[in-house]
């Protein structure tokens, strides 16, 4: 197409225009995609979304890792384990619960997914977050890719960690 649009342009004197360059498209195999539900994490849904996604990380880490989940008594605070680490989801501090356990309990599965991949090329990367959270295994190349040829932020994949307020995701830099 651009062959034919300076052709014609240079039928009329124009020369040779330079046409920008394309966007890198994007590299994500969206059909690859693990659907997770921050929401449902939160709710003791830890154990379960790491058992079904077991034969997927077999193909990654052959290692298993262990992990368990601690409920209170009172059904109010809620832990899981992935090895020797702890991660808490809800707690109940001088009488008032924590309101972040959504994104704790992102952060939480993505940590203990990926201490299982410690010794592979891939990791498991969020994309969006909340009730519509997913999650994709990816290498460090395809990670930087996907970033370089996607350009709205919160698009991108991302890892979910413990910095506050958002906990890792690629929030979106206003224009102003």
């Amino acid at each position: 197409m651009a062959l034919l649009i300076n052709r014609i342009k240079s039928l009329f004197g124009r020369g040779d225009v330079h046409l920008p360059a394309a966007p890198p498209a994007d590299p994500l195999d969206y059909e690859q995609l693990v659907t997770l539900d921050a929401e449902s994490l939160a709710e003791q849904g830890i154990l379960n979304a790491y058992t079904e996604l077991s034969a997927q990380l077999e193909r990654y880490s052959p290692s298993p890792l262990e992990v368990r989940e601690v409920i209170d008594d009172d059904g109010l605070g809620y832990s899981v384990y992935g090895g020797d680490q702890k991660y808490v989801v809800w707690e109940v501090i001088d009488g008032v619960q924590n309101e972040d356990g959504w994104e704790r309990a992102t952060v939480a599965f993505f940590q203990i997914v990926n201490a299982r991949l410690k010794n592979s090329s891939h990791r498991f990367y969020a994309l969006n977050g909340g009730n519509d959270l997913f999650g994709l295994f990816l290498t460090e190349e395809e990670f930087a890719a996907a970033r370089r040829a996607i350009p709205k932020r919160s698009n991108w994949p991302w890892m979910p960690d413990n910095a506050q307020p958002d906990y890792g995701f690629p929030v979106d830099v206003d224009a102003s």
